[in-house]
C-alpha cells in the first residue's frame, strides 16, 4: 500500500511516498516543491498571489499521486497557514477547488509527529533534546529514556521569520547574530520550561542535514559521523559573520536553496545550547513526515 503524507511548510511543501507492507513501512520517493509561503503574507494574511501559489503547487502534487496509484495521502500544515489570519478561508478554498483537506497542527502536535520520527534511528544516548528548526516555528521535546517525555513545545521562531525581520543583507553580521540569539532566547524563556541540562541536541530535517554538509565542506568538521560540536558552531558562526563572495560560496555549493537560512538555523541552535547547557548536536537524517507516518500506521491497525 503506498501513502503520501505532504507538509506544508512556510518555505517548501515537502511530499514524501511510503510504501507499508507486511508491517514494514519504506519511505520510496521524496518530491518536494520550494514556495517561499511566508514570504506571501500580508498583514499576517495569506495573500491571493499566495494562495495561488498554494493552489498550483498541490495541484500538481495530486496529479504526481495519481499518476503513482497512490492509495492515501495526507495533507498537514505548520506554521505556514497555523499563524495566518485567513487559514479558514484558505482550507475552504483548497478543498473546494482540489477536494483536498489539510489537517493544520498546533505547535504542540507538530512537536509530538516530529519526536516520533525517532524511531527510525538509533540514538548516541537516551536522553536530550529534539529540535525540529522550520521556516516559521522550531518544535522542541525534551526527554529521557528514549521516550519519556518531560517537555515539548513550539518556539514562535524559524529560520525564515529570523532572515525576514533580522538580517539585513544574506548573512547577520555579528552584532544581528547577538540580537537573534538574545530574541530566540526569550521566546524559550517565556514558554516557561523548566531548567534542564541535556549534553545532546537531536536535529531532524534538511536544515541539520544541510548544516552538517556545509560543516564538512569548510573542514570545521574534519569527521563523518553525525556530531557536530558547540565549538564547531561557534567557529562557523565567526567565519561566516561577514557578508562577501567568498563566505556566500561555501553555502551556495552545498545548498543554494538555503544559502539564507543556513546561519539562522545555526543562531537558533546556538541559543538553544546556551539555555540548556548542550555540548553536542546529533544530526538525524529523518523528517516531520516520517513520524507522521507512523502514527497514521499505528492508528489505522
Amino acid at each position: 500500500m503506498l501513502y503520501a503524507v505532504i507538509d506544508i511548510g512556510s518555505s517548501i511543501i515537502k511530499y514524501k511516498i511510503y510504501e507499508y507492507s507486511e508491517g514494514k513501512i519504506e519511505p520510496v520517493i521524496i518530491h518536494d516543491k520550494t514556495t517561499g509561503l511566508i514570504s506571501y503574507r500580508k498583514d499576517n494574511t495569506l495573500t491571493d498571489e499566495g494562495i495561488e501559489v498554494l493552489l498550483n503547487t498541490l495541484k500538481e502534487l495530486k496529479k504526481y499521486s495519481d499518476k503513482l496509484h497512490v492509495d492515501k495521502s495526507y495533507y498537514v500544515a505548520t506554521a505556514s497557514l497555523r499563524n495566518v489570519k485567513n487559514k479558514n478561508e484558505v482550507l475552504d478554498l483548497v478543498k473546494k477547488s482540489l477536494n483536498i483537506d489539510i489537517t493544520i497542527y498546533t505547535g504542540e502536535e507538530e512537536a509530538k509527529h516530529s519526536f516520533h520520527s525517532l524511531r527510525w534511528i538509533d540514538l548516541p544516548c537516551d536522553e536530550g533534546i529534539f529540535v525540529d528548526v522550520g521556516g516559521g516555528s522550531s518544535e522542541i521535546t525534551i526527554f529521557e529514556d528514549t521516550d519519556k517525555i518531560l517537555e515539548q513545545k513550539s518556539i514562535p521562531i524559524g529560520v525564515l521569520t529570523i532572515f525576514n525581520e533580522y538580517v539585513s543583507l544574506l548573512y547577520p553580521t555579528k552584532e544581528e547574530q547577538q540580537t537573534i540569539i538574545n530574541e530566540t532566547l526569550k521566546r524559550i524563556n517565556n514558554l516557561k520550561i523548566n531548567d534542564f541540562s541535556m549534553e545532546y541536541l537531536y536535529g531532524i530535517g534538511k536544515t541539520f542535514v544541510t548544516l552538517k554538509r556545509l560543516f564538512e565542506h569548510l573542514k570545521v568538521k574534519p569527521d563523518k559521523n553525525n556530531l557536530i560540536t558547540i565549538e564547531q558552531v561557534d567557529l562557523v558562526l565567526d567565519k561566516l559573520s561577514t557578508n562577501s563572495k567568498e563566505n556566500y560560496k561555501p553555502a551556495l555549493q552545498v545548498d543554494s536553496e538555503r544559502v539564507h537560512t543556513i546561519i539562522p538555523s545555526l543562531l537558533i541552535t546556538k541559543a538553544l545550547s546556551i539555555r540548556f547547557n548542550i555540548k553536542k548536536i546529533y544530526v538525524c537524517d529523518v523528517t516531520l513526515q516520517d513520524g507522521i507516518i507512523f502514527d497514521i500506521i499505528e492508528k489505522n491497525q
